[in-house]
């Protein structure tokens, strides 16, 4: 660095001149030529014999008395003449030591420059201001750009050395990280002044390599792989391009490359991934792949419009799973095994649209279209959902110890339920089993009997679940009013003599409460057969 002090005489014997004092030209060039001296020493690693003080009066000197003009000429014609010597050792050095020479000339032309910017300080605040010149610092970069990094035997082998090492680390080759960081450095930095050095002799070219690069490896490894691994090869790319900004890249590139393997890795090739074969998506939801799904959707979601595909998959395989249901005898013939079946199907894809699909608004509702589609091709599907209800109530919930496990069989009723259009239906025949199974007490649970009609309330509002509501309350009403009658019966000591007369009241206290129970029970158009208060 440049020392404190000033030195008696100055650097080049300069007499010590008084800032009051006129100054005429031949002093101006004596002065310059005492800046030039001191600049040169600067090149040449000897800035410890120089003095600051008075470098940087002479350079305040020289823009005060009006020769700004030749001290910013002249610096920039040293600076020039110097970067020329640079950059021919830089024109002269193999390949193999071309990067670590210029991290050394370039690390070392910052330093000077930043001793040159300080001793002309006065000058960049004053002269350069005021006539709308380049910085001194900013000059000695763009010196830098076109001299150096800019020569004709240094451009072309920088840019192909740095893609060559870019390539081989692509390979799995160990490369320098930390050189070709500080070459990025270097490149970002000389776009001063509006000239982006590092997009146009770097950045640009860089993202022509990887095009062609990806291009190549994508349509090679699909072709000889299959999904999975396809999948699997596009995310590691994909972790490692990023990684590569992070390490050496500007931050800017992350965008743009990572755009560009969207493209090339996904964009180009889904429809074929899609629809492979033996492995594809189809083949996925078939083996229950949850996690290459999730890769999948991980992957496609970096390009949206992809995704449509793999939801028309999803509704294609649910159809026809369920058309496959609908078309077996076996489960046609067994209501409780035909609503089990697609339970079981809605089960597994609600584990896809929630651990593979991660709840994706679009998945949930493909996949209600989809169950909506083929439920509702089949009339028997309502009336077949009452009579699993029918079987659970009277026997399905008993080995189930708790409420939770109640609550969650209910639910799966309520989900297949959502998917029916005929709800009326539905209700018609879940109104004869109920009643079937009040009359006769064959339901394993009250609660959750009622608890069932308050799902359906929640579903289709309380007009819907009147009448059903209606059947309890004619129940309790029975209840009480036989409860009544064996109090009555049982508090009343008849006189012999009255005997008859107190039985004929009985009988006719319970035919009345009978009759009104059946009254109200008709009145809400529920048709009592003989048939089911037999069975």
């Amino acid at each position: 660095m440049l020392a404190a002090g000033a030195k008696k005489g100055g650097a080049a014997g300069i007499r010590q001149f008084r800032s009051g004092e006129p100054m005429d030209e031949k002093e101006s060039n004596r002065t310059w030529e005492c800046l030039k001296h001191a600049i040169h020493q600067i090149h040449q690693h000897n800035a410890s014999t120089l003095s600051f003080e008075e470098l940087y009066r002479n350079a305040y000197n020289l823009v005060l008395h009006k020769y700004g003009e030749l001290l910013y000429n002249g610096v920039h014609g040293v600076v020039a003449e110097h970067l020329q010597e640079v950059a021919m050792s830089c024109a002269d050095c193999p390949d193999d030591r071309l990067l670590e020479e210029l991290k050394r000339q370039w690390d070392d032309h910052k330093t000077t420059m930043v001793m040159i910017r300080d001793i002309l300080m006065y000058m960049d605040r004053n002269f350069v201001s005021q006539y709308k010149k380049v910085p001194v610092y900013e000059m000695g970069l763009i010196i830098f750009r076109e001299s150096v990094s800019g020569h004709s035997r240094v451009k072309t082998r920088l840019l192909t050395l740095m893609l060559d090492n870019i390539a081989a680390e692509r390979r799995g080759e160990q490369v320098d990280r930390i050189l070709l960081k500080h070459t990025v450095n270097m490149l970002v930095e000389l776009g001063v002044q509006g000239k982006s050095v590092y997009r146009e002799s770097f950045e640009e070219p860089f993202l022509d390599a990887t095009r062609k690069f990806y291009q190549d490896e994508s349509v090679r490894y699909i072709s000889q792989n299959t999904c999975s691994d396809y999948l699997r090869r596009a995310e590691l790319r994909l972790k490692e391009e990023r990684g590569r900004v992070e390490s050496y890249l500007h931050e800017s590139t992350l965008e743009r490359v990572q755009e560009l393997c969207d493209k090339e890795w996904i964009l180009a090739h889904y429809t074929a991934l899609i629809n492979m074969e033996n492995s594809g998506c189809a083949w996925m939801f078939e083996q229950d792949k949850v996690q290459d799904l999730e890769r999948m959707y991980r992957l496609f979601s970096r390009v949206p419009q992809t995704l449509k595909e793999v939801q028309k998959v999803m509704m294609d395989r649910i159809c026809e799973s369920g058309k496959d249901i609908l078309n077996d005898p076996e489960k046609v013939k067994d209501p409780v095994s035909f609503i089990a079946t697609i339970q079981a199907l809605k089960q597994k894809h609600d584990r896809f649209v929630k651990e593979s699909f991660k709840e994706n608004k679009y998945f949930q509702l493909a996949q209600k279209q989809a169950f909506e589609s083929f439920l509702n091709k089949d009339t028997r599907t309502a009336q077949y959902l009452s009579l699993y209800v029918d079987d659970m109530f009277r026997k399905g919930l008993k080995g189930m110890s708790s409420d939770v496990d109640v609550e969650a069989s209910l639910e799966q009723v309520v989900t297949v339920f959502r998917f029916l259009q005929d709800k009326d239906v539905f209700e018609n025949f879940y109104k004869q089993h109920l009643s079937r199974r009040l009359l006769t007490g064959r339901s394993v649970s009250d609660e959750a009997e009622k608890s069932m009609i308050s799902k359906l309330k929640s579903e289709c509002g309380h007009q819907y679940t009147s009448k059903l509501e209606g059947m309890f309350q004619d129940m309790k009403l029975s209840e009480e009013l036989m409860k009544q009658y064996k109090n009555s019966f049982h508090s009343t000591t008849p006189a012999p003599s009255s005997s008859s007369a107190a039985a004929a009241s009985s009988a006719s206290s319970a035919s009345a409460a009978a009759a009104a129970a059946a009254a109200s029970a008709a009145a809400r158009g529920i048709e009592l057969r003989g048939s089911v208060l037999t069975s």
